[in-house]
């Protein structure tokens, strides 16, 4: 097995690790502002990926599609979930509203972590010289072959933060329930409708996971390559 490719598996699964116990702990952070401790007395407002894990979302579902990405390089697309927050509605000041904010929490801070994602790859490119571009280029589509392109290490990380946490986003807006974008969905919709999507929540984890399997990673990352290289390329 290429050790380079092994390498740049185990720092993409600390990269998603890193990116799920930011996101809840942010999450637990608003529940906490919004008047809910439940969450800050179980330890969840913490960096920790220890304090965030999921069995399946977290440890078998990004550890299989990291085993596929060893053995059909650029097939596959790294994603999954952590430990849901606790949140006792009756104890936020304004349910309805605070439901929202914290619904919402999990992909904005995903959202800004894609961005300062962005921004850092550019700058780095910005900062490194005209042959910062080919190694930049390099990394983000993972060409191994250029591997030891000055700063390839860096403008890999860069990428691949950017483009799990771009993932994050998408996949976490699905308006399926118990997903954030469902949550979202579910304050929003009319009270009829909100009860027919909710319905759906015992299998909404399996289909959002089948849908970005199937759609929202072939969509997102490809887009999110483009997006990247269009900005490499404006940054050299």
């Amino acid at each position: 097995m290429d050790g380079q490719r092994l390498f740049a598996a185990g720092l993409q699964y600390l990269l998603l690790l890193l990116s799920l116990s930011a996101r809840e702990a942010f999450k637990a952070w608003v529940a906490e502002q919004s008047g809910d401790a439940s969450a800050r007395l179980l330890g969840r407002i913490s960096l920790n990926p220890l304090r965030h894990l999921e069995l399946f979302g977290s440890i078998f579902l990004p550890g299989l599609l990291l085993g596929l990405s060893l053995v059909f390089p650029g097939g596959t697309v790294v994603f999954g979930w952590g430990r849901p927050v606790p949140v006792l509605d009756k104890n936020l000041r304004e349910p309805y509203r605070d439901g929202l904010r914290i619904a919402a929490a999990g992909p904005l801070c995903s959202f800004v972590l894609t961005c300062a994602g962005a921004l850092g790859l550019a700058v780095v490119v910005g900062l490194s010289g005209p042959a910062a571009e080919e190694a930049a280029l390099a990394a983000l589509f993972q060409q191994w072959d250029k591997a030891g392109l000055a700063q390839f290490p860096l403008f890999f990380t860069l990428a691949a933060w950017t483009a799990i946490n771009g993932l994050l986003t998408v996949f976490h807006l699905i308006p399926l329930p118990p997903l954030d974008g469902g949550r979202i969905a579910l304050h929003l919709l009319p009270p009829d409708w909100a009860a027919k999507l909710a319905a759906i929540r015992p299998g909404g984890f399996m289909i959002g996971m089948s849908l970005a399997l199937l759609f929202v990673g072939s969509l997102v990352i490809p887009l999110l390559l483009f997006v990247l290289s269009v900005l490499i390329h404006i940054a050299a």
